[in-house]
């Protein structure tokens, strides 16, 4: 007969189960880390090159391209070790559907780089292509801080898909700064490209401050006051100041990228320090599962010599939310057994709640992002906007309203759900 502890164990060794899952997750998270910084490099070294900025840049990007195949070839190996025939879970299928744009856009690859050798594409086209990769590879990394299931592990991903997402925007500034200071002014679109992606930084490191450990947050804190950050602003004002009238020396071009390029490798630094964390936690997290499952097990033998009467308290039963239904008798054989397991399950039921409210907080994170990205899709789609414009009419929305950015996505989610419903009545 299966007994109460034999669902405990394979309760704790579910748990062990995802933890392990998680390590290897982990390290398919570096290894996209490594990719996407890679590939951001040669993003804003394929726009010097695109706009002829001078024969050293196309040199570095020739340079650089290896290293970015290297850091491919290393993800496509985690990609190999990935198991595609085990469960059909909601949370995998998205993570599959995730890694197979990955792998697709990956396949992709050299035929843009073509187009950039022989300058076939515009820098903004270049841009879009990269932008696009790197997209589909951090939408990996959010996939699986939606699905873990440890509140520490996934804490410590959200704050890591927060920075790399930070990381990316700041890549975005730097290769849309080459633009712009390559073209010697910055035009209004563009300038509004470049208040945006400040802007998406500045959002998502609240996020990863509010996730990360404060070591971290402290750290990073630190470093935003460095001299490199001082003069990437400087520069920034200096933009703002451009015009068609009032152009700048092109040579100011390869000063943004190499300043932009040193405040990113200290996010890339950041980012590693996050990485080797969680996989610390998931290293940690499974011998504490593994004691655990072990502690259980010899616990079980000890009970089972118990075969006479005892004088223990009466064991108290609780429901799935942990509250006392009421007692079970404590004066037959083995109820010091029956005692025991109903206090290790209670403890187990606590434990679990627990863990569940900090997941929800950690996933509430992610799913306001989620909500908030399908509303300025549904807004760049029925609209015709690109997704600055998008997000600043949301904001604008939220201002006038007095309202959350969340909820006023919510709405136009609404209100789109509602005109699909009623074009599918009349129609």
């Amino acid at each position: 007969m299966t007994t109460a502890f034999d669902f405990m164990q394979a309760a704790r060794q579910g748990e062990l189960q995802s933890l392990r899952n998680l390590a290897v997750t982990s390290e398919l998270v570096r290894a996209v880390s490594r990719l996407i910084h890679a590939l951001q490099k040669e993003r804003g070294f394929s726009n010097l090159h695109l706009g002829d900025f001078s024969p050293k840049c196309s040199e570095e990007l020739a340079q650089h391209i290896p290293l970015s195949e290297s850091a491919t070839a290393a993800l496509r190996g985690c990609f190999d070790q990935m198991k595609l025939d085990s469960g059909c879970h909601a949370d995998r299928i998205r993570l599959l559907n995730r890694v197979a744009l990955a792998v697709y856009l990956l396949d992709d690859l050299p035929r843009v780089r073509h187009k950039v050798h022989d300058r076939l594409l515009s820098p903004s086209a270049s841009m879009q292509s990269f932008t696009y990769l790197i997209n589909a590879l951090l939408a990996v990394v959010f996939e699986a801080a939606d699905t873990a299931v440890d509140p520490q592990i996934t804490s410590a991903l959200v704050a890591l898909f927060n920075f790399m997402q930070s990381k990316e925007l700041a890549g975005q500034e730097r290769a849309t700064g080459v633009v712009g200071f390559v073209a010697g002014y910055f035009d209004a679109p563009l300038l509004n490209k470049m208040h945006f992606l400040q802007e998406g930084q500045r959002r998502c490191l609240e996020v990863f401050a509010e996730f990360a450990e404060p070591k971290c947050a402290a750290a990073w804190t630190a470093h935003e006051k460095n001299e490199i950050n001082q003069q990437i602003e400087s520069m920034r004002r200096m933009a703002e100041r451009t015009s068609s009238l009032a152009q700048i020396n092109s040579e100011m071009a390869e000063i943004w990228f190499d300043l932009a390029s040193q405040r990113m490798d200290l996010m890339k630094m950041m980012e590693d320090e996050l990485a080797e964390r969680l996989t610390q936690l998931c290293t940690q997290k499974i011998q504490l599962a593994e004691r655990d499952l072990a502690d259980h097990r010899t616990l079980l033998h000890r009970l089972a010599s118990f075969d006479e009467p005892s004088d223990f308290p009466t064991a108290r039963l609780f429901n799935v939310q942990a509250v006392a239904l009421g007692s079970s008798p404590a004066d037959a054989p083995g109820s010091q057994i029956s005692r025991s397991i109903l206090d290790i399950l209670h403890a187990q039921t606590l434990r679990l709640q627990a863990m569940n409210d900090e997941i929800e907080s950690a996933r509430h994170a992610l799913s306001k992002r989620k909500i908030i990205e399908r509303a300025k899709g549904e807004l760049m789609d029925k609209q015709n906007l690109n997704e600055e414009d998008a997000y600043r009419l949301m904001q604008q929305k939220a201002m006038e309203g007095g309202a959350k950015l969340v909820d006023v996505a919510r709405l136009i989610l609404e209100r789109a759900q509602a005109d699909s419903e009623s074009s599918v009545q009349s129609g």
